[in-house]
């Protein structure tokens, strides 16, 4: 269907005249630079990989493997917690 499309615009914009004729192009090599944001993720890395550790040494990590389970609702077999407080 694409390529059904891109034929019926070139049939249409090639009698009007509205395909470039004349091209310039120029190709630029980028290289890497040390710019501002280069520094920029070098400091979040940083930030980053210290709240990593903090969360590693902090034993989070155990307790996140514990609550790889469904939920636990407390015993309840009902949605919804309708508990007077009299």
């Amino acid at each position: 269907m694409m390529v059904l499309a891109g034929y019926a615009v070139e049939l249409l914009f090639t009698p009007l005249g509205l395909v470039p004729t004349n091209r310039h192009l120029s190709i630029v090599a980028t290289s890497i630079s040390w710019n501002y944001t280069t520094w920029l993720n070098i400091v979040f890395l940083l930030i980053a990989a210290f709240l990593l550790a903090v969360f590693i040494r902090s034993g989070s990590w155990s307790m996140l493997r514990m609550m790889k389970g469904a939920p636990y609702d407390g015993g309840h077999d009902h949605p919804a917690h309708e508990h007077s407080h009299a």
